[in-house]
């Protein structure tokens, strides 16, 4: 039998998880001095109040090895071989925390993976990987298959200003100019695990249209993403709709640990493709 583990930041609600049967490790964050554990997606509390309200004083911190030792020693005594899939090695310490913690447990039996992503993506390659499991993929095939897919599945975000993102450092070539002067909000890219620029929209009406053009026509599922109380995310929902009549489009708001580095304002969209 094959488990699935994860960070927090795939943002499954408890109950996706239970039905998965995925195990997730949680990232932590600190907010004037105070610790929390991220939790599943419906279990974090009202963390955007009081994150926006402190966003100066947030820092994050990748899953610790010792967490994930945890997981993987209790799956290793119900007789479980492990797959493990992460939040991008280029965002955060929490794939470098699974690989030591994968050595020192037992390195035939678990295998961690770099997803090159975060949120709907990594949910998606998290579904993808329970379904091979499913299907009786041994490790090293579903390690072929979960390595390829990575290329299938995309990101394309915006926010309504860069201050969060300037002080995370999680931003690979991006132009400092941009902001919301003039109502202009920068279209932003996951790409080979990294944040990077693609251009700018001025007003929610272009920013909805140039995230929805970042989608490709071989899409077989999307999950749009926002955070911050002013973000509706139906209009997006109806246009991706309205483009893409037969494709299943979930929503899910972003937790407290990418809040931190996003700020409010954030509307995004996670696909992938045929």
């Amino acid at each position: 039998m094959i488990a699935i583990v994860t960070d927090s930041t795939a943002y499954l609600t408890k109950n996706e998880a239970k039905e998965l049967g995925v195990r997730m490790v949680p990232m932590s964050y600190t907010v004037s001095g105070h610790l929390f554990n991220e939790s599943f997606a419906d279990q974090n509390g009202n963390y955007e109040r009081l994150i926006f309200r402190n966003l100066q004083r947030c820092t994050t911190a990748q899953a610790p090895i010792s967490a994930f030792m945890s997981v993987f020693e209790e799956l290793l005594r119900h007789n479980y071989e492990v797959f493990c899939i992460v939040i991008s090695s280029r965002l955060s310490g929490t794939y470098s925390s699974a690989s030591v913690a994968a050595k020192e447990v037992h390195k035939g039996k678990i295998i961690v993976v770099d997803s090159l992503t975060t949120a709907g993506g990594l949910a998606m390659l998290v579904r993808k990987a329970r379904k091979l499991a499913d299907e009786g993929y041994s490790l090293k095939e579903m390690t072929q298959i979960i390595e390829d897919s990575r290329d299938k599945v995309g990101i394309a975000f915006s926010v309504d200003n860069m201050d969060a993102l300037r002080r995370s450092g999680r931003l690979g070539i991006v132009r400092q100019s941009v902001g919301t002067i003039l109502n202009i909000r920068p279209i932003l890219l996951c790409e080979d695990g990294a944040v990077v620029a693609y251009g700018t929209a001025r007003g929610r009406s272009e920013q909805i249209k140039e995230l929805i053009a970042r989608i490709p026509r071989n899409v077989k599922r999307v999950i749009v993403h926002n955070l911050g109380e002013k973000i509706n995310l139906d209009f997006l929902i109806t246009a991706i709709k309205r483009k893409f009549p037969s494709i299943n489009v979930g929503r899910r708001k972003l937790g407290p640990v990418l809040g931190i580095h996003l700020g409010p304002g954030v509307i995004g969209v996670s696909w992938m493709t045929e």
